[in-house]
């Protein structure tokens, strides 16, 4: 049988289920198909418990519209404190900047728990090449050769 990726979610995908701006349709109308997806068990996802509390951070109504996403992505397990150690590590080699931890640990979150593919929105921190590659050539160097793919 052939392996589904496991996708790794990060708090901005859900965050463009309800972004209004037009200039992100196209954003929100894939965002809304990928969790549709996701929501009929076509694809496999998790998230960690840095999205849920990102997610309190938010006000009504909007963070019990995005809390309800939970019920769909599964919470992955990970050790917190090797998850802790990576983040630290993200931050130290300056893959991820000092002010943006949660996004380290959102990478390391998908590292720990194996994840193909970390889904983000986010451009400026996550999602780009340049942060690929330096995920990638510290994960090789903190013995996780095949994880962390797709930031």
């Amino acid at each position: 049988m052939k392996h589904r990726p496991l996708l790794y979610i990060e708090t901005s995908v859900f965050g463009f289920s309800f972004d209004e701006e037009p200039r992100n349709a196209l954003r929100r109308e894939a965002v809304t198909a990928l969790l549709d997806q996701i929501r009929l068990g076509i694809l496999e996802a998790g998230t960690s418990p840095v999205t849920f509390h990102e997610f309190e951070n938010a006000t009504e109504p909007l963070r019990s519209r995005l809390m309800a996403f939970l019920d769909d992505v599964r919470m992955l397990p990970a050790d917190d404190d090797e998850v802790e150690r990576l983040a630290a590590v993200y931050i130290r080699e300056q893959v991820i900047p000092e002010r943006f931890a949660d996004d380290a640990r959102h990478v390391a979150y998908a590292t720990v728990c194996k994840a193909d593919i970390l889904v983000s929105l986010n451009l400026r921190h996550l999602a780009n090449e340049w942060t690929e590659r330096k995920v990638a050539a510290v994960n090789l160097r903190e013995a996780y050769q095949d994880a962390g793919r797709g930031a």
